[in-house]
């Protein structure tokens, strides 16, 4: 269909691939509110309640398999792709051969190959797409992102990001698709750090190299089909990484340890600092910190806390603002699609986010510094 077609429409149709967890409570919801938006199909191989989510919000088609749904449902717009890494390749090539424009979830693909050929296809049928970097749209990143383009902190030196939560503490809950490096090709290092690199790129530009260093702290869970199975994915993992212009980052990703103290990230300039924090337990608040040169005391410049919202802020899995973050992107995606052009992060985004897991990889395999390739 191409560039514009959505834009020519009074209405955007989406069709949805993948319907676990993120794909229902966060995608789902948010295009089943928005106006101006028909989720026409849905498609996943194992969803046992798919018909009922389809009866609730008024989808015409469901389908267990996702060539089934591009190859018959016909007057699409785009999809939204919700699937594990190892299937965005072959899902989003389908579609652009269907024309379609796409949303993918983060990681762009499993390796660089993959992940070029995808934003290689994307730009040569001319379609839009948008990566699931959500956390480019939180208030307090997108200011942060504002005020360093100004110059408010100088020359940026350092960037620190912290991501650990308590999600796979429990070592008998089941080994899920992402510990397997056959199906993800890294841990928590590419699901948490896919996010924390697209933030260093974001604010930092291109990093050049990186050293890593990656442990399994649950070497073996119980599998969903009965016995006991190997984790082959690291638990936590942090690396060091140098920024084409000079400076430093510094990352840590866990899965496995329960969180105190806040996450979020740091900036370091050459005349003030920033620093964003998250609450990791609730993840219902955030705040922006600065000092300057100038201005040394520690000033809050924005805090957001939204109210209560059972569907994204209940345990015993609460969401919070991730769930804000990913509404707004998902918007940007609509907006995209209604005026007919492009806007970041998509999968030249993705692509060279990629690049750095590819290093990273490289790194925790060989235990040395490796280079982060570039196109």
């Amino acid at each position: 269909m191409g560039v514009g077609t959505a834009s020519m429409r009074s209405r955007v149709r989406v069709a949805m691939i993948g319907m676990g967890r993120w794909g229902t409570r966060v995608h789902l919801a948010t295009l089943a509110e928005r106006d101006g938006v028909d989720i026409v199909a849905i498609a996943d191989p194992h969803a046992p309640d798919l018909r009922f989510m389809a009866e609730q919000h008024g989808i015409a088609h469901t389908y267990r398999d996702a060539y089934a749904l591009l190859d018959e449902v016909r007057d699409l717009d785009a999809v939204v792709v919700v699937t594990p890494t190892d299937t965005h390749r072959d899902i989003c090539l389908a579609a652009f051969h269907r024309g379609l424009h796409v949303f993918c979830e983060k990681p762009l693909a499993y390796d660089v190959a993959q992940a070029r050929e995808m934003a290689d296809a994307a730009r040569a049928n001319g379609l839009i797409t948008k990566m699931g970097f959500n956390f480019r749209y939180s208030p307090v990143i997108q200011r942060m992102k504002q005020l360093i383009d100004g110059g408010s902190i100088g020359k940026l030196h350092l960037f620190e990001s912290l991501t650990v939560n308590h999600q796979f503490i429990d070592p008998e809950r089941p080994r899920h698709w992402k510990m397997e490096r056959a199906r993800a090709n890294g841990g928590v290092f590419v699901e948490y750090g896919c996010h924390s690199i697209d933030l260093a790129l974001w604010l930092g530009g291109p990093i050049t190299r990186v050293v890593a260093h990656g442990m399994t702290l649950i070497p073996e869970r119980p599998l969903e089909e009965g016995g006991r199975g190997p984790v082959d994915a690291d638990d936590a993992a942090s690396w060091i990484a140098v920024y084409e212009r000079g400076g430093e980052a510094l990352f840590r990703t866990g899965w496995a340890s329960v969180p105190i103290g806040g996450g979020g990230l740091r900036v370091y300039g050459s005349r003030g600092s920033m620093a964003w924090q998250l609450d990791p337990t609730t993840r219902r608040s955030e705040k922006l910190l600065a000092r300057t040169v100038e201005d040394p005391e520690p000033r809050v410049l924005l805090e957001f806390a939204p109210s209560f919202d059972a569907r994204f802020d209940e345990p015993p899995y609460p969401i919070g603002l991730i769930a804000r973050y990913s509404a707004r992107l998902m918007e940007a995606f609509l907006s995209d699609l209604r005026q007919g052009r492009p806007s970041s992060p998509d999968f030249e985004d993705g692509l060279a986010a990629q690049h750095v897991l590819a290093a990273i990889r490289t790194s925790l395999d060989e235990g040395r510094w490796a280079k982060v390739e570039r196109g």
